[in-house]
């Protein structure tokens, strides 16, 4: 279970320290308590998503939950290797239907941070401010709430994986920032395929 939920956990920060490199990398500032409030954000996600999982888990018959959770982990997993291509595309288009109804224009922001985590930084003042800083946690739960309700078919513990999630979070997220301080922009930052081979690999112990 222990290994179940380190691969999952890893999958997901991956994002969170992509990101973080890039503002890094950009001298964005983010302070201790924003960084506590993204990860825990992100974990509340992931919680409610393996919550989710958990009641339809006891509702399908296991006979299927293992096919389910196999073939889903696995097309996340190919999704995530494909992860680049997908942002690429969102930023590209990012500017097409302007004239998209207010109520959906939050939403539109999320999936733009989520093709660059740069766009979270709207006033470009080089530091998120709280509600900057609540978009950039929803943005990197996305992928959370997809392979949480999957993996909950894992059958491992909600409390643990939430408690991992928050605190491999926050090593990711330090991590990312400080090396992005250290890098060159020309330096290759795009990991994203590493979540995807992790989610891969935890369908395939779950066959």
């Amino acid at each position: 279970m222990i290994l179940n939920i380190f691969l999952l956990v890893s999958a997901l920060c991956l994002d969170t320290f992509v990101a973080s490199a890039a503002y890094g990398t950009n001298q964005i500032r983010l302070s201790w308590n924003k960084i506590a409030v993204i990860n825990g954000i992100c974990s509340l996600c992931l919680g409610l998503s393996l919550l989710f999982g958990s009641i339809l888990d006891s509702w399908i018959p296991e006979t299927f939950t293992k096919e389910i959770c196999f073939f889903s982990l696995l097309t996340l997993g190919c999704l995530k290797l494909l992860d680049s291509s997908i942002r690429q595309y969102i930023r590209r288009h990012k500017s097409l239907h302007k004239n998209i109804h207010f109520t959906f224009s939050h939403l539109r922001f999320i999936i733009h941070i989520y093709g660059d985590p740069m766009e979270a930084d709207k006033d470009q003042d080089q530091s998120l401010a709280w509600k900057e800083v609540i978009f950039f946690s929803l943005a990197m739960s996305i992928d959370s709430l997809i392979a949480g309700t999957m993996a909950a078919f894992l059958k491992i513990s909600i409390p643990l994986t939430i408690t991992m999630s928050f605190l491999m979070g926050e090593i990711f997220t330090y991590l990312g920032l400080t090396l992005g301080r250290k890098i060159s922009r020309r330096c290759p930052r795009d990991l994203s395929w590493i979540g995807g081979l992790l989610f891969i690999i935890l369908a395939v112990l779950k066959r």
